[in-house]
């Protein structure tokens, strides 16, 4: 005969009121505070795309400007550089002719967003291999349109 072990109930309802309580702490939102300003974790890990110029063109002068730009992107992260300058500016080159590409093809528009935000998760998660995916992709999409 195998004994059977007990567990008592006030033993199990500790351990229950701890483990949710380490659960909920876990998924609290963090608040950085600067002596500034506050800074929501959110915002200290996605900051606005900001630039100091306007970007301005037609898609044709833009768009091999984005694949070069997106083309850039891996080795910058590889080597430790301002990834999150170089995806802001892969975001604004989009901003600047998405209208553009939307009214000439319309197909395409979904791909380039699609890509564009890849490579911003890329630099998010730093995930070199990702940004080279996208920029490939960056690069076909931008040979199917000017094609």
């Amino acid at each position: 005969m195998t004994a059977r072990r007990h567990v008592r109930a006030p033993t199990l309802l500790v351990a229950l009121a701890v483990g949710s309580s380490l659960a909920g702490a876990a998924c609290a939102s963090t608040t950085y505070v600067d002596d500034a300003t506050d800074v929501s974790a959110t915002e200290a890990r996605d900051p606005a795309p900001t630039t100091s110029a306007a970007i301005a063109g037609t898609a044709a002068e833009l768009l091999p400007q984005l694949a070069d730009a997106a083309s850039a992107l891996p080795q910058v992260m590889i080597d430790g550089g301002d990834d999150r300058a170089a995806a802001a500016r892969i975001a604004s080159l989009w901003a600047a002719v998405q209208q553009e590409v939307a009214a000439t093809r319309p197909e395409l528009e979904a791909d380039f967003a699609a890509n564009v935000r890849r490579c911003a998760s890329a630099v998010e998660f730093n995930r070199a291999a990702d940004a080279d995916k996208a920029a490939a992709n960056v690069r076909a999409l931008v040979d199917a349109y000017l094609g």
